[in-house]
């Protein structure tokens, strides 16, 4: 193992010293980099980097010496592993690359933005060199190709590795040459990078005898490392005209993209590339948009001219193409030219006929170009094309709907017949309507016609008739042609509503159909509701329908009655509640009572005090003057609805709807006199509350202070107000008013002069309304007003005069 891992070594470090252990006959293609051990792959990369090898000039010499690809591949990927690779020399190298061409760059000249109009931005090539998606930036870390011109200020880079080692740096000068040491003056201007390249191989050969031959010991690397720049000058109509610095590997569209390419003037068709005064190239901008055609962006060298002249012919296209905008055309091309560069049409145009709006200068013109003419059609200058939309109408097709297997669009051949179409229909359905059918037609003068047939006779084949384009065929549903025919059950069953009518249908089966009745029903008294027959509405009566009773046995078996009722459509059925069917109610008592809590309402006459009876009395601090009864309110649609539009047209009125209310009530009376008025029923829902005895009474409304003071048995209204600052300026003392807390409330009384104010018990809320604010008269007012007096003064004068 050891002799293969310094077999290895030696080969990437010093070829040869191979010769050694070449004697050993130990075969390169043998050795395992797999078992080498991280260390050793350390120090294989430790000592190309000092012999000052790059990785790839190591791999290659290995390669030459007899290792394989594979070999060569698992290397590189230990290198990986170990992270090796990214030392700080290949970093200075790069560090001096990235800022050699920081410094070409800023030589290089820089787009500037093209603010264009709508008609600019119409034009087809436009968007090619000034898309933000498609760009011709002239990029210089791009490799060149070997066809590259070298030229003077160009850099060529020269590694030698193997049996000598050497790196050359060498810049083309002004006269061509490179001066290659020991070797001299080599002429490389005018050629292109592979005969250089060549060249100066020949020329190292002199100095570094053993890189020629079959297996050479000594490896060279020729590339160009520096490429010159180019001074390119760009004229004519172009967005910005003017000189380019451009990388020595641009080409014609890098240049025009950085003028923005030909403008509203500017011709795509014919831009000329000039250089030593010649036009060398006419490219065609078109040829490259829509054949791809690559020969037309040639390469640019120093000095080039590149002049686009004005548009050979304008031509505007619109309408239903892929493209629309503003299009050149050629000398002699077509419309068939012009159709290929918009695209061709679009899935909507109608392809067999172009119009042409033509200017021949004193005059518009208009020509309609079929198809046939396409190509011998030439545009001109000026030319507007435009293509419209295909119209919608289907010339092949006739349609079938209704009672058939297979309704829809079918295809019309030649002599399509109607029992035909309804055999690619598959046949009518079991519902068809044999009676009538109808084929809907327009005629002649465009007006809609009905053709009415017989669907037996079309069946049997003693009717038949040919179709015509667009025709629609119907065969009708019976169920299509009746009233849909329903049964409708309502009342104690589990789903009322209306049920499909099935022949033979009896009373039982439409009952368990509604999933049978609920526990409320009563079975002894069902009715039917059944509407007049067609004989018996044929003439005026009194009787609207007929009414049946019934009862039918709760498990719903079959009985004679059941089987010899036969229920018809329409028939509408009631089943109806039983008489003493009740839903358990419940209540809830609160408070002070000796066992509070939930109680069943088991008598439709139940009462409050049965109710506290049963919940063992009250309790010794209870307070009955200050019982509660409330109870659940359900707002019925119909009322909300009339409160809505009373507010609407009321706007001081104001309902509540707090879903509750409150039932004031005398408990001490209805306990001490049961099934008096106080005791009343109660209903499912309901709450009683018992407070404890409540110490204080609250006071407010226009009160100076209004506030809740502790409660003095034998004291009035008038004493519980001077407690909260007595009354208000804007008080209204003879509406006072005093709620009790059982809900009850106390209005004051007036006996002559005098007020009597309401009795206050614990708990109460003594409420003291206000006054109803004044408008104090205007001066319009007290102008009329004395207008007024003054008129009637004069009016008494007047009758005083004429009497005396």
């Amino acid at each position: 193992m050891r002799k293969i891992f310094i077999l290895l070594l030696l080969v990437l470090i010093s070829g040869p010293l191979m010769e050694v252990y070449s004697q050993q006959n130990i075969n390169p293609r043998e050795v395992k980099i797999s078992e080498l051990s991280d260390s050793q792959v350390q120090q294989i990369y430790n000592e190309i980097m000092n012999r000052g090898l790059s990785e790839q000039q190591a791999m290659t010499l290995a390669q030459a010496q007899g290792f394989t690809t594979q070999q060569i591949n698992e290397l590189r990927q230990r290198f990986e592993q170990l992270k090796l690779g990214a030392s700080s020399s290949a970093g200075n190298d790069s560090t001096q690359i990235t800022e050699g061409t920081a410094d070409f760059m800023n030589v290089l000249s820089q787009k500037e933005l093209i603010i264009a109009d709508e008609e600019e931005q119409r034009l087809f090539g436009f968007q090619f060199f000034n898309s933000e998606k498609l760009t011709f930036e002239p990029s210089v870390n791009l490799p060149v190709s070997d066809s590259y011109i070298i030229g003077a200020g160009d850099g060529i880079s020269i590694d030698i590795w193997g049996g000598s080692e050497q790196s050359y740096q060498l810049m083309v000068d002004n006269s061509g040459n490179i001066n290659i040491p020991g070797v001299g003056g080599v002429q490389i201007e005018g050629l292109t990078l592979s005969k250089a390249r060549q060249k100066i191989f020949d020329k190292l050969v002199l100095i570094y005898s053993d890189l020629a031959g079959d297996q050479p010991k000594t490896f060279a690397n020729i590339y160009l490392g520096q490429i010159k720049p180019i001074k390119v000058h760009v004229v004519g109509d172009v967005f910005v005209p003017g000189s380019y610095t451009l990388p020595g590997s641009a080409t014609a569209f890098n240049a025009l993209y950085l003028a923005g390419g030909p403008n509203l003037n500017g011709s795509f068709r014919a831009v000329k590339v000039i250089r030593d005064g010649k036009i060398i190239k006419t490219l065609d901008v078109y040829n490259y948009l829509i054949n791809g055609d690559a020969t037309e962006n040639i390469s640019l060298r120093d000095d080039d001219v590149i002049m686009v002249p004005s548009y050979i012919n304008r031509v505007r296209i619109g309408g239903e193409f892929k493209r629309t905008g503003i299009f050149e055309a050629k000398e002699g091309e077509t419309v068939s030219d012009m159709i290929k560069y918009a695209g061709g049409f679009s899935d909507k145009a109608y392809h067999n006929r172009v119009e042409i709006f033509r200017n021949e200068s004193r005059r518009m013109l208009f020509k309609s170009i079929l198809a046939n003419a396409f190509e011998s059609e030439t545009v001109q200058n000026g030319d507007s094309i435009f293509v419209g939309v295909m119209t919608q109408r289907i010339e092949n097709r006739v349609m079938i709907e209704g009672a058939v297997m297979r309704p829809g669009n079918y295809e019309i051949g030649e002599g399509l017949m109607l029992s035909e179409l309804l055999k690619q229909a598959d046949g009518i359905r079991e519902d068809a309507f044999l009676e009538r059918g109808q084929i809907l037609r327009l005629d002649e003068n465009f007006q809609l016609q009905n053709i009415s047939f017989d669907v037996k006779e079309l069946l049997s084949g003693t009717f038949d008739t040919e179709l015509q384009r667009e025709d629609i065929v119907t065969i009708y549903s019976i169920d299509e042609l009746r009233q849909a025919r329903l049964i409708n059950i309502r009342g104690e069953v589990a789903v009322p509503g209306a049920y499909e009518y099935r022949e033979g249908m009896t009373l039982a089966d439409l009952i368990a159909l509604s999933g049978g009745f609920l526990e409320s029903a009563s079975s002894s008294y069902i009715e039917v509701a059944r509407r007049l027959s067609h004989e018996e509405t044929a003439k005026y009566q009194f009787k609207t329908g007929h009414l049946f009773q019934f009862s039918i046995s709760r498990d719903l078996a079959l009985d004679e009655q059941d089987k010899q009722f036969v229920l018809m459509p329409f028939d509408k059925v009631y089943v109806r509640k039983a008489p003493g069917f009740v839903e358990a109610g419940t209540v809830r008592v609160m408070g002070e009572v000796i066992y509070a809590g939930e109680f069943n309402l088991s008598s439709r006459q139940e009462r409050i005090s049965t109710i506290i009876k049963r919940a063992g009395g009250l309790t010794p601090d209870a307070f009955p003057e200050g019982a509660m009864l409330t109870r659940k309110v359900e707002m019925n649609p119909k009322i909300k609805r009339l409160r809505e539009q009373l507010m609407k047209q009321d706007t001081t009125l104001k309902f509540d709807d707090l879903g509750f209310e409150v039932l004031a009530i005398d408990l001490k009376h209805a306990l001490m006199n049961p099934g008096s008025k106080e005791d009343v029923f109660l209903k499912e829902g309901d709450e009683l509350l018992i407070p404890r005895e409540l110490q204080t009474v609250r006071v407010g409304g226009e009160v100076l202070n209004p506030n809740s003071t502790p409660f003095v048995r034998g004291k009035s209204l008038r004493f519980y107000v001077n407690q909260s600052g007595g009354f208000s300026d804007f008080a209204k003392k003879g509406k006072a008013y005093v709620i009790y807390p059982n809900g009850k409330a106390a209005a004051t009384t007036k006996i002559l002069f005098f007020k009597n104010y309401p009795k206050v018990l614990p708990g109460s809320e003594v409420v003291i309304p206000a006054k109803r604010e004044r408008q104090p008269l205007p001066a319009t007012a007290w102008v009329s007003i004395g207008s007024s007096v003054a008129s009637l003064a004069l009016t008494i004068v007047t009758i005083v005069n004429a009497v005396n």
